[in-house]
């Protein structure tokens, strides 16, 4: 099902954010890379600022999470994460 995210994905939000960017580390360029790769604050400026988190959730846990914002006449994807034990793509 997908749905919107609300305060109480918070920390659901933030795991699934950093657990699959790990995917990229060595991919992003190492002067953007950090650690965690969203921080709590961070996650929440984004949301103060008009990014709204969507997620699919199987069995009552979010799988993945992406985040749009409206911007003027435009809709911006701002995130797209799913956690690494459900992508389908591994090598």
């Amino acid at each position: 099902m997908i749905r919107q995210c609300n305060s109480a994905d918070l920390k659901e939000i933030y795991t699934i954010i950093n657990t699959a960017a790990l995917a990229y580390k060595g991919v992003i360029p190492a002067d953007c890379w950090k650690e965690p790769y969203m921080s709590e604050e961070e996650l929440r400026d984004e949301i103060a600022q008009g990014v709204v988190f969507w997620g699919y959730e199987e069995a009552g846990r979010l799988s993945g999470v992406m985040g749009i914002q409206p911007v003027m006449d435009v809709t911006l994807f701002r995130h797209a994460y799913i956690r690494p034990d459900r992508q389908l793509c591994r090598e």
